[in-house]
């Protein structure tokens, strides 16, 4: 699954040549990956978090980003600051070991005791309704479990994705994707697959926490203009799908997570415009709360909050400054 906006332009797919540099990568990930899964959860956790702190000194340029975005939208000093964007590093490293161990821990103690996922039934009485549901979340806990937790209630799920650099990993990547019930559809083109899968009456999931460019419109988000896909509110308002908000978040101790999932009003008022606001900015003001709840689980070292200037461009708004200590 991805943030990245979906674009309502078809575009075919250029051909991508392999190099010797993305059959290495591809080695070195695979290799990576066995030897994680042959350590155990607990070893290969422990390995991941001192991983996440070579690589937060390693990457300048995230681990500013990720700093200044807690100190600013979060309020707090400098070290703070710092301490929370490691967090969150290590954050995503476990993320990946628990996902590789998935599949393993659920056939040891069972689904449940893995994941719960309360709410989960006004997913299947709005699927009922045959008008689709449109389920948004964020880079948040772990969010790969949202795809396990559909296709354990057997729900397919439609979500749109940006292939990866490389197309050795961009191919297992989908296939381990496609294994647990993912329909994945190109971002370029997106928005017209995504209103034909909603129009049979499928379930889209989109994660919508990440800068939209152009693609988006500004809603508040930490107590700032944040440009953000209207895709979510503009599926449902011409659709009548539903809208439900998931948020994931480990929850521990241990590997054990929730994938928590409530509705959200769309109601169309008579003004589309003042409706697709209204909608995005209460997907954003549920997204931040979830955050605030959990901040060292979101992934802050992306730059989220970006002004639109009016000849187009883009320009970070985001102001960075070096660390000195963590």
């Amino acid at each position: 699954m991805t943030a990245d906006a979906p674009t309502g332009e078809a575009a075919a797919p250029a051909a991508r040549r392999v190099t010797l540099r993305h059959r290495a990568e591809y080695a070195a990930i695979r290799l990576f990956a066995g030897a994680v899964r042959l350590l155990g959860v607990r070893l290969g956790v422990w390995i991941a978090r001192r991983l996440a702190r070579l690589y937060w000194w390693a990457d300048a340029r995230h681990r500013r980003v990720a700093s200044s975005n807690i100190r600013e939208r979060m309020g707090l000093s400098a070290d703070e600051a710092r301490r929370l964007a490691l967090e969150s590093f290590r954050h995503l490293f476990t993320n990946a070991v628990e996902m590789l161990h998935f599949d393993r821990e659920v056939a040891r103690r069972g689904f449940d005791a893995v994941v719960v996922a309360p709410g989960a039934e006004a997913v299947g009485e709005a699927l009922a309704r045959g008008k689709g549901v449109i389920v948004v979340s964020g880079h948040l806990g772990n969010w790969e479990v949202i795809a396990r937790v559909f296709a354990r209630h057997g729900w397919p799920i439609s979500t749109v994705y940006r292939s990866l650099d490389n197309p050795l990993l961009d191919a297992w990547v989908a296939t381990l994707r496609s294994n647990h019930g993912q329909e994945m559809i190109e971002k370029h083109g997106a928005a017209k697959a995504l209103l034909r899968a909603v129009r049979k009456g499928r379930l889209v999931a989109l994660l919508v926490d990440q800068g939209a460019g152009r693609h988006g419109i500004d809603a508040p988000f930490f107590g700032a203009p944040a440009s953000t896909i209207p895709t979510p509110a503009e599926l449902a308002l011409r659709t009548g799908a539903a809208i439900i908000v998931g948020v994931p978040a480990r929850i521990g101790p241990g590997f054990r997570h929730e994938f928590r999932l409530s509705t959200l009003e769309a109601a169309p008022t008579g003004d589309h415009e003042a409706d697709v606001l209204r909608v995005t900015t209460e997907i954003n003001r549920r997204l931040e709360d979830a955050i605030r709840a959990r901040p060292e689980q979101w992934l802050w070292a992306h730059r989220r909050w970006k002004r639109k200037p009016d000849d187009g461009t883009q320009s970070d708004v985001t102001h960075s400054d070096e660390e000195t200590s963590a």
